[in-house]
């Protein structure tokens, strides 16, 4: 694989970053309501439930190229709509920043289904480059809220115009592409394409439902992303009222977020040498679990707050690249992105349904840190599952196919 794919990946990733970060950050500061930064997070996940299937099944028929290519001309004009707008009503507030929030979660879904896509045909290691998308992920994690911690003083529409720049750079590269790649790659991208099922959609949601381990590989993800929703969309408010900080500290979480990250891959790089699969999934469920109990009986120290979460992110990268890797080597290629894409859609279901509960229960006491503990017990059950499948001999070989 080209290595240039990579660097506009972390490019792409930190601008998603940076609007990941600013998003809630502004919609508090301009709102000064929880139930408001709720709403806007609902809004941000809602319409992902019917344009996520329809973007996988794009990239299985049409190609990673053009996808990539709109997808970014798309987050341009979000991000150019909110600098050239002003608005001063809080609800009008919270439904642009959640409809252009959107635009960037789709257009990020599409960027890691495409790179899976990528990976499942044109790598040879295929654990390695999974590991390395990952810690693209996580750099951007941390650049992204560092710029914007460094220039929100100076005025949230200033720092839209930074992502603006950098999905323009990846645009670039990806409508010249043909010219970086060799023409294996673009050949056998080509190819793939053209085999594609047309019935893909109806095929993937049937191998879903009839595939156990990938089931419970959802309901992982799901644990994971509820616990991950709440401090995204409540961290802000929560720093302000728990802790009586300025809000711009969010971004310390992101960046101690996005650093564990990075040094969750490389732990997951090194361990994996040296254990099977499955104990380091059990190991990454250990490392989850502990760090978000510490979290939520300690809510008024923003120290505990920002190194337990930062600590569980480093399970969460572990158990992410097993569920990744699980899915590259058992969706056959023919469906991968259509599958990959209803997958997401199935884990990422909650993130609304976060927003809403905010919305409607934000005013309760410790509704947030409730939601948290919930969120835990998911992801520690659907986790000891897929350990067991995965010590299931004939599903191991599966997945070890390619070992």
């Amino acid at each position: 694989m080209s290595t240039l794919f990579f660097y506009f990946l972390f490019l792409v990733l930190t601008a998603d970053g940076l609007m990941v970060f600013i998003t809630p950050v502004v919609v508090y500061m301009l709102t000064g309501s929880i139930e408001y930064s709720g709403l806007s997070y609902a809004i941000w996940w809602l319409p992902r439930l019917v344009l996520i299937p329809l973007i996988g099944r794009f990239i299985d028929n049409i190609g990673v190229r053009p996808l990539s290519i709109i997808s970014d001309c798309i987050k341009i004009a979000g991000c150019l709509f909110l600098v050239i707008c002003n608005f001063h009503d809080p609800l009008i507030i919270s439904i642009a920043f959640g409809i252009v929030g959107s635009l960037i979660s789709i257009g990020n879904s599409q960027t890691m289904i495409s790179y899976e896509k990528i990976i499942a045909i044109l790598s040879i290691h295929k654990e390695h480059h999974v590991n390395l998308m990952a810690r693209m992920d996580f750099l951007g994690m941390i650049i992204g809220p560092i710029v914007g911690m460094l220039f929100i003083d100076m005025g949230y529409k200033y720092i839209l115009l930074i992502p603006c720049l950098f999905y323009f750079f990846n645009a670039g590269y990806f409508i010249f592409t043909n010219a970086n790649l060799g023409n294996k790659e673009a050949n056998e991208i080509s190819k793939n394409n053209l085999d594609t099922d047309k019935k893909s959609h109806f095929n993937s949601l049937i191998f879903i439902m009839s595939t156990p381990i990938i089931l419970v590989v959802i309901g992982l993800a799901i644990g994971n992303n509820m616990f991950d929703g709440l401090v995204e969309s409540s961290g802000a408010a929560l720093i302000d009222k728990n802790m009586e900080l300025p809000v711009k500290y969010f971004g310390f979480i992101d960046v101690a977020a996005g650093i564990c990250g990075v040094l969750g891959t490389y732990i997951y790089g090194m361990a994996l040498k040296r254990i099977s699969r499955s104990s380091l999934l059990f190991l990454g469920l250990f490392i989850i679990a502990i760090p978000s109990f510490v979290l939520i009986l300690n809510p008024n120290s923003i120290w505990v707050f920002i190194i337990c979460y930062a600590l569980t992110i480093i399970g969460k990268v572990i158990t992410g690249n097993v569920n990744r890797i699980v899915r590259i080597e058992i969706i056959p290629t023919a469906i991968l992105a259509s599958t990959s894409s209803i997958i997401v859609l199935l884990c990422q279901s909650v993130l609304p349904i976060v927003g809403i509960l905010l919305f409607f229960f934000g005013g309760h006491k410790n509704i947030v840190y409730y939601l948290m503990t919930l969120s835990v017990f998911i992801a520690l059950l659907s986790g000891v599952l897929l350990v067991k499948f995965m010590k299931n001999k004939a599903i191991e070989n599966t997945i070890y196919k390619d070992q």
